[in-house]
Parts: structure tokens; C-alpha cells; sequence
């Protein structure tokens, strides 16, 4: 069988759909011999390195004007790919090509059908939501929206397999064709590199607590300055002498005066993330809008700590909050509960770090596709 993999996501991003990207890609290159990867590409950059080295690669630069780029959104091309996937299978024929990001079928889905290929779709989140709290310049925003939700219902309808990030996503997906086989799967994320094992001492809960993320991203920006606002000083009155760090990319003017108000440690576009969280005991994720499964939680979580999350953020996790190791708030009261759960406990950061690879490293990852690629008949 030859396999052609599509992603619209950046190989040598370090964001949240990244990292989910290229867990998944690595799974499949791990599962399946012969697959080419179409990707994109920035102009003197190669991200080679973070592709398997037995995966074919093929680079798609965009040479497109503004004024192109501007008119395909108008014309439901959401991305670089439409002429040049087009192209490809007139020359290359595959039995089983897989669309990472229901973004990807935009203008494509009938392509990919018609060259008699079994179709995967991999759905990163609810499209919806995730537009609502992520929105697009005025110039494109009306036929953007449409055609990425387009997309997301066609890759649906038109998929031989659906695969989601998170069960919940999978049920929302599911009610909208209520009746219909849309052979959908939660498969979850991992890392996308085998890691050995890593050993943790004994930790005790303290009072230094850390956030991280892209301070400049709406999705995260906005939830954080609500965050400092609304629990922040839950917090100085529960845990006296608390002290709270932020961490991430390229922090907007807000967060920076909100900080330096409350004399909270901002730390911008650190050199290594790791360093930072790890002088923390607790780490904080405060994201409360959108879909999908939200990666930043995981920045604790594989340092053994333990994690307190906005619900919404809890989605995915939901094994590591029975274990104990995360901790679910809604409002001010649950806020309070969560910080005192945090509090009257004793972590050991190796157990936390266990349940951690238990769901979310590379083999874990591997093993849940191939479950569901042998259950639909494609393994």
C-alpha cells in the first residue's frame, strides 16, 4: 500500500497543532512503510529534521501574491495545496491518503475521492469553536468561516475514517449526522519522538505556581488577563506568599501591564521553556474557549507535576484527573476547592509522570492508531 500524508501545519512550529501534527505523522511512519508527507514550507528553511527519516518528503512553498492568497480564500482555497495536490495525483497513485486538519479538504476532498484512495481525515477540534475565539482578518473572515466549516463537514461525509483529538469533539461530530456511520474515532496525542523513560524525585506541593504559552494568541491571551483578574487573587489569599509565573511567546501589551500590576513574573520567549516550569510545583491552564485537546496542559504534566485546568482544557486528560494528578475548575468556588486539593497533598512526581506516559507517549499513541487503523481495515 503507498500512503500520502497532507498537513497544513508547519514541521518546525512549536505550537499546539504542530506537536499534535507531528505525533501523528511520526505514529504513521512508524505503522506504515512508503508514505510520502506533503507539507509546508518556508523560503530557506528546512524542517526536515522533524519528519521520520523513512517518510518520503515533499516541501510546498507558497509563491502566491497577497492579492492570490486574498482571492483563493475567496474561492474556498484555504491553502497552497489545491493546484498542486491536484497535479501530484495525476502522476503518483496512492491506496490511502490522510488529511491532517479538516482545513486541508478545503477544495480538495473531491480530488483526493476521486483518485480511489481510502480517505483519513484527522479533526483537530470543532471548527466553529475554534473560529469564534480565533478570528480572522475582516477582509476574508465571512468566506473563510464558511469554507472552513464547509471543509469540516465534507471531510465528515466524504472520509472513510474520521479521526478526532478527543472524545467530546467525536460526539459533537457525530450528533450533526446523527444516524450516519461516519467511522469515528478518538485517538488522542503523544509525543512525537520516542523518549526513554525519565525518573523523578519526590516532590511536595509549594507556592510557586507557573502558566505558559503564546502570549500574543487571542485563544490564550484573553483567558490569562481573566485569569490574573478573577483567581489570581484566589489565590495570594489561599495560598499566602504564593508566587506565579508566566512564561511564553511575544506577550501582548495587556498581559505585560497586568503582570507588572500585580507583580507577577512575566518571562518572555524564553531560550528553554524547561528551565522555566521547572521552578515551579504546580502548573496552572487557564484556557477556558475552543475545542480539541489543548498541549500546554502536557508542558506540566511531563515534569511530574501536578496540574490545575479550566474544564474546558481538562478535555483529553480525563484519565489524568482520575488519577489524581489534575485538578478541574469552572468558577471561583471550584478555583478555591482545586487550589486547597493542591495544597493538602503530597505529589510524587514519578507517579504523575507515569500516568503521563501511560496516555500520551509516542508507543501509547502508536498502539491506540494502529488499533483503530486494524479495526477499519486499512492495517
Amino acid at each position: 500500500m503507498k500512503k500520502l500524508i497532507i498537513t497544513r501545519h508547519y514541521m518546525d512550529d512549536n505550537n499546539g497543532g504542530s506537536n499534535a501534527s507531528k505525533g501523528f505523522i511520526w505514529s504513521l511512519g512508524y505503522i506504515y512503510s512508503d508514505c510520502t508527507l506533503i507539507y509546508p514550507e518556508h523560503d530557506g528553511v528546512d524542517s526536515s529534521r522533524f519528519i521520520p527519516f523513512s517518510v518520503k518528503k515533499v516541501p510546498v512553498f507558497d509563491h502566491r501574491s497577497k492579492l492570490r492568497k486574498g482571492l483563493d480564500v475567496y474561492r474556498g482555497r484555504l491553502h497552497r495545496f489545491v493546484d498542486f495536490v491536484k497535479d501530484h495525483l495525476k502522476h503518483e497513485k496512492y491506496d490511502l491518503i490522510v488529511l491532517d486538519h479538516s482545513v486541508t479538504a478545503a477544495g480538495l476532498i473531491d480530488a483526493v475521492k476521486k483518485s480511489g484512495a481510502k480517505v483519513v481525515s484527522l479533526h483537530h477540534n470543532v471548527e466553529a469553536d475554534y473560529i469564534k475565539d480565533n478570528e480572522s482578518s475582516l477582509l476574508y473572515r465571512i468566506p473563510y468561516d464558511y469554507f472552513a466549516i464547509k471543509a469540516e463537514k465534507d471531510a465528515l461525509r466524504l472520509s472513510d475514517i474520521n479521526l478526532t483529538l478527543t472524545r467530546n469533539d467525536a460526539s459533537v461530530f457525530q450528533k450533526w449526522f446523527e444516524g450516519r456511520n461516519l467511522h469515528l474515532h478518538a485517538v488522542g496525542i503523544c509525543e512525537y519522538l520516542w523518549k526513554p523513560y525519565m525518573s523523578f524525585p519526590k516532590t511536595s506541593a509549594s507556592n510557586t505556581f507557573v502558566i505558559s504559552g503564546s502570549l500574543c494568541f487571542k485563544q490564550s491571551a484573553v483567558p490569562i488577563l481573566e485569569f490574573i483578574r478573577r483567581f489570581y487573587p484566589i489565590m495570594q489569599n489561599v495560598s499566602p506568599g504564593c508566587k506565579l509565573i508566566v512564561t511564553g511567546r511575544n506577550p501582548c501589551t495587556e498581559i505585560v501591564d497586568a503582570c507588572k500590576i500585580q507583580g507577577i513574573e512575566l518571562i518572555p520567549n524564553p531560550e528553554n521553556m524547561d528551565d522555566i516550569i521547572k521552578r515551579a510545583s504546580v502548573y496552572i491552564c487557564p484556557i477556558n474557549a475552543g475545542s480539541g485537546i489543548k498541549l500546554r496542559v502536557m508542558d506540566g504534566l511531563k515534569r511530574g507535576m501536578p496540574v490545575i485546568c479550566h474544564k474546558v482544557s481538562s478535555v483529553g486528560y480525563e484519565t489524568l484527573e482520575k488519577g489524581g494528578a489534575l485538578f478541574v475548575y469552572d468558577d471561583e468556588e471550584s478555583f478555591k476547592k482545586a487550589l486547597q486539593q493542591v495544597a493538602s497533598k503530597h505529589f510524587s512526581a514519578d507517579e504523575i509522570y507515569s500516568l503521563y506516559r501511560r496516555e500520551f507517549s509516542f508507543m501509547s499513541g502508536v498502539n491506540r492508531l494502529k488499533e483503530v487503523l486494524a479495526e477499519e481495515g486499512v492495517l
